[in-house]
């Protein structure tokens, strides 16, 4: 399959937003169909709140009201002259006689 070259993936791009309005209109007629059923009125509505006011945020992982699972991402630079022995203290890079 060939790829869609940029100039294409625009002129499909500029297509596609010329039958916005009608089918802003017709998502509105499905939703507000009382007959109609359930489940398309619902992605109807949705799909209409998505383009009107954008996606809800989802959350990384766990309840809203849980923990916090990942807060903060740190990259640490270390010196490389500089060592630490196991107890974490630092050890100079040349010790004293």
């Amino acid at each position: 399959m060939a790829k869609v070259t940029s100039k294409a993936a625009a002129q499909i791009k500029a297509l596609a937003r010329k039958h916005s309005k009608a089918a802003i209109k017709t998502l509105a007629a499905i939703m507000n169909q009382a007959d109609g059923p359930a489940t398309a009125r619902v992605s109807a509505a949705q799909a209409l709140l998505d383009r009107g006011w954008g996606k809800a945020a989802q959350p990384i992982a766990g309840d809203e009201d849980g923990p916090v699972l990942l807060a903060r991402i740190e990259r640490v630079i270390v010196d490389p002259s500089e060592q630490q022995n196991s107890s974490g203290e630092d050890e100079p890079t040349h010790p004293e006689d």
